[in-house]
């Protein structure tokens, strides 16, 4: 069987072959003194970041230790980091496409009552408030300073981990900068010590979350998290690379992140619990449409491995994608063995261009031809499977650059990843055809809300199988969200299951109109909506779980899979409903509900 080789020597010169992408290889390696003046491999714009699979070896067991060009995640992921020079070409093929990390961006666009959680919270006898439980949000950052996350000049936050700040990896991470509890309480104090302090949350969206999953009671505010006196873990997460950006053709002003800095923050995170000796509740709320959507992905699969631990539970945001039409479903069945899929291309993206994945489902085989809007046709090649393909239009200026795969390597599925470079405005069709003639069906995504404009879309979209990764790990807790009010599922959150037919959304939580903390000089509250904060309520709504379980001791060895079962016995369900089912999974979480069937 062939061996695969990484050989990485001096800061600089580590090599990857096309065999590396994936696992089984062997480590040489030479340590050297940092830099401290220098840009880390991990934030370097000239390194390319792949997220393989190392210790997986056909040849015995290889002993691993990071270093600056290779970060062990855990123990089977980890990120080595690649001079972009050295990259082979293409950078999309069935060796490589788990490899190249997939970017995610935010889900977003009193809900307490509802859940259950204020009844526990003032219960006589239960007073569950998260006491003793950690909570970590991996976002983009926190606004410390306000009322929300400090007692007095005391902040209920442990550590901030701001991946942006460059700096020598540290005894707890790679690259960034650690800022703890001493160091944020100093700055609470003292207005000197405040510009140590890592940048304030200048989006909002992380202090958002952790306000809903883990914020002060403020009575005379109206304001509460579900687990007020758990504390938080933060993970000011770093702007994706511009590699990456250009690759998935991502615009400049879409803020996004990298799927192996998510992974490490959740590391990050996991270490921090363990310190501590506390249940950890991480909660995710960015999403991608990249991938099969069958949770196979690295981060999904990462998720799934911690969530399998004793005394840890992930939370993910499903996604805001229900009625985007940035999913189209083919089905060819005799006699309609082809298929012809309308997409819109609007102006914005006919000025910078987009990424689109075709994903069809084994074991057929496809024949795909691309319309212009002029009429003109151009078939893709399915025998270049390890080229880039580039088709140039005639009559209009576009270019788009293909990568067929025809059996991608984890899912056994057809991959087809398409890169419009200045695509015309107008109706794009996409004529597939079954090569084997026999029964089947394909997915095609576009990017999320937030990677592309509202202008492009499939004319004959599916608002199933919308499910953002990484909502389709099948051992997170997938929240979809609701409007509290009336109990009406939120118009834009996205609908399951996922491509291999398991139940996600698991259920679904408050995340229309919640009333937010809001970061900035001024601080106060304003109002949000977005599937991801279902995921923070859910967040915290674990950690009371964990509070009740571990801390009380009446079910030590709690762990992710038994939150989630928890709360899907316990969910709210309609009579004239059937459960589990795509847009509630198995209904409306209320933990209230979830002890009374406890007794």
């Amino acid at each position: 069987m062939e061996k695969h080789r990484l050989i990485k020597k001096k800061q600089g010169e580590a090599m990857l072959e096309k065999e590396d992408y994936e696992p089984g290889m062997e480590v040489v390696e030479k340590k050297e003194e940092a830099d401290e003046n220098q840009l880390l491999p991990a934030q370097d714009e000239n390194y390319q970041n792949f997220i393989v699979r190392y210790n997986q070896n056909v040849n015995g067991t290889v002993t691993y230790e990071s270093d600056r060009s290779f970060q062990i995640i855990d123990d089977l992921f980890g990120v080595t980091y690649v001079p972009a020079s050295q990259v082979p070409e293409p950078l999309i093929s069935s060796y490589s496409y788990l490899s190249v990390p997939k970017c995610y961006t935010y889900m977003d666009q009193g809900g307490l009552d509802s859940s259950g959680v204020n009844r526990l919270h003032d219960h006589p006898y239960l007073k569950l408030q998260g006491a003793g439980n950690l909570i970590a949000v991996i976002d983009s950052g926190i606004d410390w300073r306000h009322e929300a996350f400090r007692n007095g000049n005391h902040t209920k936050i442990l550590s901030i981990w701001d991946q942006s700040i460059t700096g020598n990896p540290s005894e707890n991470v790679p690259y960034g900068r650690v800022f703890t509890r001493e160091e944020i309480d100093r700055a609470l104090v003292s207005p000197d010590s405040m510009e140590e302090l890592p940048p304030l949350d200048e989006n909002g969206h992380g202090t958002m979350l952790a306000g809903i999953a883990a914020g002060n009671r403020i009575p005379e505010q109206g304001f509460s998290g579900a687990a007020p006196e758990a504390e938080l873990v933060v993970v000011k997460l770093k702007q994706a690379k511009k590699y990456l950006r250009e690759l998935y053709l991502i615009p400049s002003s879409a803020e996004v992140f990298q799927e192996d800095d998510i992974m490490l923050a959740i590391a990050y995170a996991v270490k921090t619990a363990l310190q501590y000796q506390m249940p950890l509740s991480v909660c995710i709320g960015l999403g991608s449409s990249m991938g099969a959507h069958r949770g196979e992905g690295p981060l999904s699969q990462y998720i799934g491995s911690v969530a399998n631990f004793t005394q840890n539970a992930v939370s993910v945001a499903a996604g805001n994608e229900g009625i985007a039409r940035h999913h189209y479903m083919g089905v060819l069945n005799e006699p309609n063995t082809r298929n012809i899929m309308e997409l819109r291309v609007g102006k914005p993206e006919s000025l910078y261009g987009f990424s689109m994945e075709f994903w069809g489902e084994s074991p057929d085989f496809y024949n795909v031809v691309i319309q212009s809007p002029t009429g003109e046709r151009l078939s893709i090649s399915s025998a270049l499977k390890n080229s880039t393909q580039e088709l140039s239009f005639v009559f209009v200026e576009t270019k788009v650059l293909v990568n067929y795969i025809p059996i991608e390597r984890r899912s056994g599925n057809t991959l087809i990843f398409f890169r419009f470079l200045h695509p015309a405005e107008g109706i794009w069709k996409l004529e597939t055809e079954s090569r084997l003639n026999s029964p089947g069906r394909f997915h095609v995504w576009l990017p999320v809300q937030g990677m592309i404009s509202e202008e492009t879309y499939f004319l004959e979209a599916s608002p199933d199988y919308t499910i953002t990764s990484p909502g389709d790990a099948p051992n997170g807790m997938t929240a979809a969200a609701y409007q509290y009010r009336d109990n009406s599922l939120y118009i834009h959150s996205s609908r399951g299951y996922n491509t291999d037919n398991l139940v996600k959304p698991d259920f679904a939580a408050p995340g229309v109109d919640l009333k937010v903390p809001l970061a900035g000089a001024l601080g106060g509250y304003g109002t949000a909506s977005g599937t991801s904060l279902a995921a923070a309520q859910t967040a915290g709504i674990a950690a009371l779980l964990f509070e009740w379980a571990v801390i009380r001791g009446n079910e030590p060895f709690f762990f992710g899979n038994s939150v989630k079962n928890y709360l899907r016995r316990g969910a709210v369900r309609e009579e004239d409903m059937v459960y589990p089912n795509r847009e509630w999974g198995y209904g409306r979480v209320d933990l209230y509900h979830t002890f009374e069937l406890l007794t």
